[in-house]
């Protein structure tokens, strides 16, 4: 061997024994949840809940960083940016991995693809359809027949325009082959004002949001969005088993990791939060919320939800026409 090739091995080898003891001995220091909303709401809630359950998985502290602002985006973009080394993890949502890039394709600080790599889905965000007690409907059959007869004449409230909460009560229309005008609102509070007090019809919301007006009788449950039922819900029934087969619109929270970090490192980050979910303690302080928190999923598993949720709300997006420029 000569002796410029026998350097190079040696210096390779030296390189390789170096960074073993790092990639065996990691964790060795605190990581970061950068959580992308403000703190005190169900997002940081959970984030915390799961960095607690992380610190005992890996035997160090996990840190949460709160980086709200610009539909999550601030938050991505930190963490997008960040070192890839493993210390650095993104609490994202539907919104971070799928609807941003389809509402802002051209002005995103991140590209969910080039600059992430996903390590789980955690959590799934159901909605539910309520209804001002005033309208005569109590199922959704009846109040697609009301939306039918009176076309054009029923709207919805929502938290704004290209929120999951808008565009399922666009996506549901289009299932039923109906009128509903949409009415944004600045956020969910003022949205639930609108339909309580009348001004608005109907409204999409996430299922913790809504259940404190339907246990207190001041809106309607016509159906919830999810596969099956929820224990928190049990009475009402999905929109799939009200005549619509098939039909799904969640939001989601999911796990990611800078683009470049080493596989290895994603890959024991995947396996400490597939056996958190698997554990079931999270499903127990969550369900009751109205979160539905998720079974383990290898890589594989995570990109065929990623892509099935693509495949649901992009092309909703595009035929809308919806932008957020």
């Amino acid at each position: 061997m000569r002796f410029g090739n026998l350097l190079r091995a040696l210096v390779a080898a030296g390189t390789l024994a170096c960074g073993l003891p790092a990639a065996a001995q990691y964790p060795d220091r605190p990581l970061r949840l950068v959580v992308p909303y403000p703190p005190g709401a169900t997002n940081d809630i959970l984030g915390r809940a799961f960095a607690e359950q992380l610190a005992r998985e890996v035997g160090q502290p996990v840190v949460v960083e709160n980086r709200g602002g610009a539909g999550t985006a601030i938050g991505a973009q930190a963490v997008a940016t960040a070192r890839a080394d493993g210390y650095t993890m993104l609490l994202g949502t539907g919104s971070t991995f799928v609807l941003n890039p389809a509402l802002r394709p051209h002005n995103l600080s991140y590209d969910p693809v080039r600059d992430f790599a996903m390590v789980s889905i955690m959590a799934e965000v159901p909605i539910v359809f309520i209804a001002n007690t005033q309208l005569p409907a109590r199922s959704l059959a009846e109040m697609v027949a009301h939306a039918r007869a009176n076309p054009g004449r029923l709207n919805f409230s929502s938290s704004g325009i290209g929120t999951s909460l808008h565009l399922a009560g666009e996506m549901f229309a289009r299932a039923a082959g109906i009128q509903l005008v949409h009415v944004p609102y600045p956020g969910s509070a003022q949205a639930m004002l609108a339909v309580v007090g009348g001004d608005v019809m109907l409204m999409s919301e996430v299922v913790s949001g809504a259940v404190a007006g339907i246990q207190s009788g001041r809106v309607v449950p016509l159906a919830v969005t999810s596969e099956a039922r929820l224990s928190i819900l049990p009475a009402v029934p999905t929109v799939a088993e009200s005549g619509y087969p098939g039909f799904q619109a969640l939001g989601w929270y999911g796990l990611a990791l800078p683009r470049a970090t080493p596989a290895a490192l994603v890959e024991r980050l995947r396996a400490a939060t597939n056996r958190i979910l698997a554990a079931g303690a999270m499903k127990a302080q969550f369900e009751p919320t109205g979160l539905i928190m998720l079974p383990p999923r290898d890589a594989a598993e995570v990109e065929r939800y990623l892509e099935a949720d693509r495949e649901r709300w992009v092309p909703l997006v595009r035929a809308l026409n919806i932008t957020a420029e």
